[in-house]
Parts: structure tokens; sequence; C-alpha cells
């Protein structure tokens, strides 16, 4: 190999680093501030409005999914509006598929029947709502008969 044959592989070489270093950094300066915590997906705006209300809701979620029953209660009776309450709908659902019904209700039995009216409705739009496209053609008591039954 001559000289010239090695400066261009080199070149070629040096390019490639910096080409992915940029795109690195590009990747970085354009973080949404959205997040997955354990393969569930939580906008920026629901982490902002969490914030607004004294809530770290990846942490809260974290806990949840942990199967902490406090976190997992908490989490439910969040009361989150607007764009973002559809956000959290779709998170509820999510947290049920990850814990499973008993879990989801084990963790609920202490509630009234106001608290269950609300989390019915947070169910309801989260299967709708959900980047889960199954469950979006189910309802509520097909998806979760369980919990359904609880919140009746």
């Amino acid at each position: 190999m001559n000289k010239k044959s090695a400066k261009r592989i080199l070149l070629f070489f040096v390019l490639s680093v910096c080409l992915v270093l940029f795109l690195l950094w590009i990747d970085l300066v354009r973080d949404t501030g959205d997040r997955n915590v354990n393969g569930i997906y939580v906008s920026e705006s629901l982490i902002i409005v969490a914030q607004e209300q004294n809530v770290d809701y990846c942490k809260l979620l974290n806990k949840a999914i942990e199967g902490n029953d406090d976190a997992i209660k908490q989490l439910a009776l969040l009361k989150i509006y607007d764009g973002a309450g559809y956000d959290h709908s779709a998170v509820i659902v999510d947290l049920i598929k990850l814990i499973g019904e008993n879990k989801f209700i084990y963790s609920l039995t202490s509630i009234n029947n106001e608290k269950k009216k609300w989390i019915k409705k947070d169910i309801e739009a989260g299967l709708e709502y959900s980047n889960n496209p199954e469950l979006q053609t189910l309802t509520f008591k097909e998806a979760f008969p369980k919990i359904y039954e609880f919140l009746n």
C-alpha cells in the first residue's frame, strides 16, 4: 500500500469518527424531554405537569413498576388535566399491563367510590389513547375484567 492510499484510509476513518460524534452531539442537543421508563412512554408535558405538583413522575412510575403499593396508588390517583391527562391515562394502562390486575387492585383496596370513578375514567381514556394497538380495540371490561368489577 502506498502513502497516498494510507492517507486516504486515515482521512476516511477520521471523517467517519467525526460524523458519528457530530450525530451523537445532535441527538443530545435536540432531547425532547420525553422519557421511556421500563418500556412505558412518558411525555415531556406529563413530566412538567407532575413537577408543578411537586411529583417526580418518572421516579414514582419506577417505584410503581417495582410493585410499591403506595406508589401505584399515588400514581393512579394523580389528577392530571388537559393533553397531559391523556398521556397519564395511557401510562396507567401500560402500568397495569406490566404489574397485572391483581397487584393494581390490591394497591387500591382502601380507596372510596369517588376515587374509583376517577380511576375508571382514566383507564377508559388510557385504553383509547394507549400506545398498544391491541388494547385500543378492547372495552374496559374486555381489557381488564377484574379491575372493571372492582371499580364498579
